[in-house]
């Protein structure tokens, strides 16, 4: 079997005739994300793109048939705001999609692009109602209790425990050792005693009647808006049953997001609106969204993972010195939790509660 290191474009061509029975007249890589190669593909009348999904023998999650089944779905309930699933091919560890001619947003987001992410939203919440015998799973590091969020923090700091403490590794220690940890232990303390005295169970689990699905990795860092405006979301390899919680968390943490704060607070007030049927869901929110800028802060260091630097490594090889690219990473979360820190006990974008 061809290995996804050595992929070279004239095997991308093979594979496509074989999947698509078509033959391929041009062919670019695009920007993929940081778990796949991404190809654009023009066949004679067609255009299509082909995602090879990164698969690590430590990593049992299936992105690629995660992605291609809930395209299927979306596209089977009548939405148009994702990419047509085509063809998947389990030996080549890849899929095909319908090209989507637009451009990446970036930080030039307007109330507009909000409203469009709202809309799809609102969709996955009413699909959700009926979606229950469709053998969709938690969503990728789905939580449904506070205290699952923290024993997940707790587990991703023993990934970080090395036996090499120089440069880099050292300062990383240092890090987690004298900031991370202590502002860990206040935020969960702070916490547990906020929620708990409000009537949220710090360990029972969420109702499934207000769990909704969700891309988990959901913002505007995926997506594309075509040359009408529409936003077209992409990257689903996480999809699944979530918290709406979590899901307006990640939105609003997600490094590269880059909302203005007025446009965070409309979509919070929006989210509010959407989910206004769980009695607490505004309590929840303020109460997790630190933790989950607590984790955001431990993503930010995934480069001094072997496993994570080399899925991103398949994905776009890096050209900066390895070093330079995790120091970079640790100024990144040393800021991340200078933030959480002076605002964990306020949150920002919300009635008090």
């Amino acid at each position: 079997m061809l290995t996804l290191q050595a992929l070279s474009e004239d095997d991308v061509i093979r594979i496509a005739f074989d999947c698509l029975q078509q033959r391929v007249g041009i062919i670019s890589k695009i920007g993929g994300g940081g778990n796949s190669k991404v190809y654009h593909l023009t066949c004679s009348s067609q255009q299509y793109v082909v995602k090879f999904y990164f698969q690590h023998p430590s990593d049992s999650r299936d992105r690629l048939g995660i992605e291609f089944k809930s395209f299927s779905f979306l596209w089977e309930q009548g939405l148009r705001v994702v990419p047509r699933p085509v063809a998947l091919s389990r030996e080549h560890q890849c899929a095909f999609y319908e090209f989507i001619k637009g451009t990446p947003p970036g930080r030039d987001i307007s109330q507009k692009d909000i409203d469009g992410a709202v809309y799809f939203i609102d969709i996955l919440r009413n699909l959700s109602v009926g979606a229950a015998g469709l053998n969709f799973s938690g969503a990728s590091e789905a939580f449904f209790c506070a205290k699952d969020i923290v024993n997940s923090l707790r587990a991703r700091l023993k990934r970080f425990y090395f036996e090499d403490n120089t440069g880099e590794y050292s300062a990383l220690r240092k890090y987690l050792r004298d900031e991370f940890l202590p502002l860990l232990e206040a935020v969960e303390t702070w916490s547990k005693e906020y929620l708990t005295g409000r009537g949220v169970s710090w360990e029972q689990e969420l109702l499934e009647q207000y769990r909704t699905l969700s891309p988990s990795d959901f913002g505007f860092h995926n997506a594309l808006r075509t040359r009408a405006g529409t936003m077209i979301f992409l990257d689903f390899e996480y999809f699944g049953w979530d918290d709406p919680a979590k899901l307006v968390s990640d939105f609003l943490w997600h490094p590269a997001m880059g909302m203005p704060e007025d446009l965070k607070l409309y979509f919070v007030h929006r989210m509010s609106s959407i989910f206004g049927n769980d009695p607490y869901f505004k309590i929840r929110l303020k109460g997790v969204f630190p933790l989950f800028g607590l984790k955001w802060c431990l993503i930010l260091l995934n480069e001094f993972i072997a496993t994570d630097s080399q899925r991103r490594d398949f994905a776009r090889p890096l050209v900066k010195n390895k070093t330079e690219v995790r120091l970079e990473q640790l100024v990144k979360a040393k800021r991340m939790s200078g933030r959480i820190k002076a605002m964990y006990k306020d949150f920002s974008y919300g009635r008090e509660v």
